[in-house]
C-alpha cells in the first residue's frame, strides 16, 4: 500500500487523533501476535483507515487500553484490544503486503532481489495463514498484482488501465468488509477510487525519480513536460476524490464517523501533506496566517 489515507490532524480533536492511533497500534500488535513481527515494520495508514471503516459499518465493541510497544517503550500509547474485530483488514494488509514483495523482487536488480527474496521467506508463514482464512481475497489480489506486472512489462500507455489493478484490488478489499449487500455495493465503489488515486498520486510524486531511474511511470510515457503531467494527476485524482466522497455519503457509518468525514473530507485533499517538505512548507503558510 502507499501511505496516502490519512487524516488531516491540524483539523482533528485530540480524543479523535487518540482514537486513530489506537487502530493503527491494535493493528500493528495484532500483525506481530497473528502473523509474524516482520510484518508490523511495513503497515501503513492505509489499513488503518481500513480497520476503522470496517468496525464503524459493522458497528463492532472497541476496547482501548493503554499499552507499551517496542517504538514506545517507556510510555504507553492508546491500543484497540478487541483483536478479532481487525482481523480481517491485519489478513488484507499480510496479503497486500506479501504481494508487494514479490513484486519488488521482480522488478529490483540481483541484489536487492536477493534481499526481497529472504524477506520473503520470512514473510511465507503468514501469509498462508492469512490465505487460509481469506483464500478468495488472496486469489483476488493475486491475479491483479499479475495484471500490474503485464501492464508495466508492456509499457502501457494508458493511465487508466494502469491504475486498474490497484483499483480492483483496493476496491475486493473494502467490498470484504460488509456483508450487507447495499453497502458492499458501494464500499467497492469506494475501494475501487481509493486505489485509483493512491496509484496516481504515487505516480505523481515520484514522477522525477521514476524518470531519473528509468522506471515504469504512466504519466511520464503520456507527459513529456513534468508540470503539465503533475497537472493531469492533480485533475484525475481530484475526480477520484469526488467518486470516493459519493460513495462514501451512501454507506451506513454507525461510530467513528467524525474521524472517517476528517480522511475523506480533509484528508485525501491535503494528501500532499504526506510529503515531508509539503507538511514543512504547510506549518510555514499556517505560523504565518496566525502571526
Amino acid at each position: 500500500m502507499f501511505g496516502y489515507i490519512r487524516p488531516f490532524k491540524p483539523y482533528m480533536r485530540f480524543y479523535e487523533f487518540e482514537i486513530y492511533n489506537a487502530f493503527y497500534c491494535g493493528l500493528c500488535k495484532n500483525l506481530g501476535k497473528n502473523y509474524g513481527q516482520i510484518y508490523r515494520l511495513m503497515l501503513s495508514y492505509d489499513f488503518a483507515f481500513l480497520g476503522i471503516l470496517h468496525n464503524a459499518v459493522n458497528n463492532t465493541c472497541n476496547k482501548i487500553e493503554r499499552q507499551h510497544c517496542i517504538i514506545h517503550p517507556l510510555s504507553k500509547k492508546a491500543c484497540i484490544c478487541c483483536v478479532s474485530n481487525l482481523d480481517y483488514t491485519a489478513s488484507a494488509a499480510v496479503i497486500s503486503i506479501y504481494h508487494k514483495i514479490c513484486d519488488t523482487i521482480i522488478d529490483s536488480n540481483f541484489i536487492i532481489s536477493a534481499f526481497f527474496r529472504i524477506v520473503r521467506f520470512i514473510l511465507k508463514p503468514g501469509y498462508k495463514k492469512a490465505k487460509l482464512k481469506y483464500p478468495n481475497l488472496c486469489s483476488g489480489i493475486e491475479f491483479y498484482m499479475s495484471e500490474q506486472s503485464r501492464i508495466e512489462n508492456e509499457q502501457c500507455t494508458s493511465i487508466d488501465h494502469a491504475c486498474e489493478p490497484t483499483a480492483q484490488i483496493m476496491s475486493l478489499i473494502a467490498q470484504g468488509i460488509s456483508e450487507n449487500p447495499e453497502d458492499k455495493k458501494y464500499l467497492s465503489g469506494l475501494g475501487y477510487h481509493l486505489g485509483r488515486f493512491t496509484y496516481i498520486a504515487d505516480a505523481s510524486d515520484d514522477l522525477e525519480k521514476d524518470i531519473k531511474n528509468g522506471n515504469y511511470n504512466p504519466l511520464f510515457l503520456n507527459f513529456q513536460d513534468i508540470e503539465e503531467a503533475k497537472k493531469f494527476a492533480e485533475e484525475n485524482i481530484n475526480m477520484s476524490v469526488g467518486m470516493i466522497a459519493e460513495f462514501y455519503s451512501k454507506i451506513n457509518i454507525h461510530k467513528f464517523k467524525e474521524i472517517i468525514d476528517n480522511i475523506i473530507y480533509l484528508g485525501l485533499p491535503n494528501y500532499k501533506l504526506t510529503n515531508k517538505k509539503e507538511r514543512k512548507k504547510f506549518k510555514n503558510n499556517q505560523t504565518e496566517v496566525r502571526s
